[in-house]
């Protein structure tokens, strides 16, 4: 008979003193200087694709995608310094939306954002600072005419300098058309904040990443002259703030060992969206993925409001009678 003596599980707090002992080993390894700027996989939304070396970026945009946007930053951002890189419009996707005006069908919208903030939200967050194709700058969903509008062919230079003092600032070129500067800000304690962290999940918040919004739209990212970037004059290559030791890597991909996923499952309106969306927001460093309708409707930037019709709501009442072996009267149906 086999033994029933059993070992001790681990508890809550050595599992943590064990996560916390391999992060500090992670840190303790310098930034090689062979790492190659590109766009992070692990840090962009799911429905958009990196591809041509990690410097090609498009998202999907079949059927109810289309009506999407979708974001990714670069795997390496700065802390200091006076750096720039390019994002070349190579084509619009194949769509068919006739619904939508012409002008919101194509749009790419680049810039910068500190490492904690959402990916799908460029321009529209405290610490994000995004230029659109429709010739509008943003910061905080505040929108302003800057620039030109832009599209398929143009190449945006987008330069950061944080190291004048005492405003940081940002500005872009338009195919070699100096635009100016879109916004001054202020990089220390009373703006974007950016902080001298040594906790790995959260040393994205010591640094701006390179970030592109799109929608139905294929860019081109250029971090390094040799990916054909043509610097401003007085700012870098963004690829060299690594050997300036400017450079704050990005999120990488986890053990899959370590990953977790939690499947929310209750009645209608009995609170999983909620205690989810709280969940994540106490834990920021497991940068949890929420999947839901909440999500999509988020990513299209409008208000949906659906009124089923009657025909809609037959069909509902006989799926009901289906799934749940009894009639649901229409009448209640029609009452919610």
């Amino acid at each position: 008979m086999a033994s029933s003596k059993r070992e001790n599980p681990e508890t809550d707090e050595q599992k943590q003193a064990k996560r916390a002992k391999s992060i500090i080993s992670e840190i303790a390894q310098p930034i090689g200087k062979n790492l190659r700027v590109v766009l992070n996989p692990a840090d962009c939304n799911l429905d958009f694709n990196i591809e041509g070396d990690g410097l090609l970026g498009h998202a999907l945009c079949e059927q109810g995608f289309a009506y999407c946007w979708s974001g990714a930053r670069a795997n390496v951002g700065i802390s200091g310094g006076k750096y720039c890189f390019g994002c070349k419009i190579i084509s619009d996707q194949p769509l068919d939306m006739e619904d939508t005006p012409s002008s919101e069908l194509h749009v790419c919208r680049v810039g910068i954002s500190r490492g904690d903030d959402a990916v799908g939200s460029l321009g529209e967050t405290e610490h994000s600072y995004g230029f659109g194709g429709t010739g509008t700058f943003s910061n905080a969903r505040r929108f302003s005419d800057y620039g030109e509008k832009f599209g398929v062919g143009d190449k945006i230079v987008c330069i950061v300098d944080l190291e004048s003092k005492p405003w940081a600032s940002i500005g872009f070129s338009k195919s070699g058309k100096w635009l100016g500067i879109a916004s001054h800000f202020d990089a220390g304690p009373n703006g974007l904040a950016l902080r001298n962290l040594q906790i790995r999940e959260r040393q994205g918040e010591s640094a701006v990443f390179p970030h592109v919004l799109l929608k139905n739209v294929v860019v081109q990212m250029q971090f390094s002259i040799e990916d054909g970037l043509v610097p401003e004059i007085g700012y870098k290559p963004w690829a060299c703030a690594i050997e300036d030791q400017n450079a704050i890597v990005g999120p990488t991909f986890s053990d899959p060992t370590t990953c977790e996923v939690i499947m929310m499952v209750g009645l209608p309106a009995s609170g999983k969206t909620t205690w989810a969306e709280q969940w994540v927001k106490e834990h920021p460093e497991k940068r949890y993925i929420l999947l839901g309708t909440n999500m999509v409707l988020d990513e299209m930037k409008i208000a949906v409001v659906i009124f089923p019709k009657l025909e809609e709501l037959k069909v509902r009442a006989e799926k009901r009678f289906k799934e749940m072996g009894k009639k649901c009267p229409l009448r209640q149906l029609m009452r919610c």
